[in-house]
């Protein structure tokens, strides 16, 4: 369970779930860019320039959703584990992603972690005081509800990002995975529905 603003979350309906047992990816995501595998359990992603490799659910997830994933930097690489949700994809025409929150671990080439809004990065929101291990497995839990978008590594709230005008197009209901410059390997990734329970806010005097 975790706090985001003023409402507890935790995991409700299961809507999505990859194992990655098999190894054809490509029947369940979009392989924008990069070296892809899957099979024995997990996904990895590979990109060997200085860009980014995405890729995307074929299936939508409209509404309030939570992406629950486990991911490792593999080393020798130590940066840009990347993931995404509410988005429409990858946009071929300009060679880049397109319409969606991105977030990740340690990048933004300062080794942060956050999530932006794409593709102004205008709305933005980075944590300065966590940064991943190379080839440390991570339980990452990231999403939007209503007009939060949020993101947790092993159970702690990293940061939350409140939009003031939260992206709701129903081409923009895609979510995704993915590496930029880095080599990192995913398993067991599921989305769902989260549960929201109101938290009271107010303070019991103590004097």
């Amino acid at each position: 369970m975790m706090y985001i603003e003023e409402t507890l979350i935790e995991p409700g309906e299961l809507l999505f779930h990859d194992d990655f047992t098999d190894s054809d990816l490509e029947k369940r995501w979009e392989v924008s860019g990069g070296e892809w595998k899957s099979g024995n359990g997990c996904c990895t992603g590979l990109y060997r320039e200085n860009a980014g490799g995405l890729i995307y659910t074929h299936e939508q997830f409209p509404g309030d959703i939570m992406l629950d994933f486990y991911g490792t930097i593999l080393s020798p690489c130590n940066n840009d584990l990347n993931f995404s949700f509410r988005t429409r994809g990858w946009n071929y025409e300009i060679g880049d992603a397109d319409v969606g929150y991105i977030g990740g671990l340690n990048g933004w080439y300062i080794n942060r972690s956050g999530i932006e809004k794409y593709p102004d990065c205008r709305l933005r929101a980075l944590c300065q005081h966590f940064e991943a291990e190379s080839d440390r497995e991570y339980h990452i839990q990231t999403g939007i509800a209503g007009s939060i978008c949020f993101l947790a590594v092993d159970g702690e709230m990293l940061l939350t990002l409140g939009d003031p005008d939260p992206i709701v197009a129903n081409d923009c209901n895609r979510v995704g995975l993915g590496t930029y410059c880095s080599h990192i390997r995913f398993r067991d990734f599921k989305v769902y529905r989260p549960k929201l329970t109101p938290v009271p806010m107010s303070y019991t005097p103590k004097f």
